[in-house]
């Protein structure tokens, strides 16, 4: 299946894959497995950047799943769908 892959407000990622976004082919399975298999294929600095040490996303970023639905880290089992838009945004804290 093909799905897509923003990273928002990360241009240190999209330095690293070459762009803002990248299709993906994706044999299926969870939103943690699509973001593991992402990081794994664009190599070290781009795993140690998005995944904490156990290899999960890191808490400081948030995933859109469909540009409309925000989800928290424990709904990153959630199934991916042909065609699906999953978003990576960096939390950013203000005063």
């Amino acid at each position: 299946m093909k799905v897509t892959v923003e990273f928002l407000s990360l241009p240190n990622v999209a330095k690293m894959i070459g762009g803002k976004s990248v299709a993906h082919d994706f044999t299926g399975g969870t939103i943690q497995e699509l973001v593991g298999e992402v990081a794994a294929k664009y190599g070290k600095p781009v795993r140690e950047f998005l995944l904490d040490e156990s290899g999960r996303l890191d808490a400081g970023f948030r995933v859109v799943l469909n540009k409309q639905e925000w989800l928290n880290h424990d709904q990153l089992d959630r199934a991916v769908q042909d065609g699906d838009i999953v978003t990576i945004a960096m939390l950013v804290g203000g005063g």
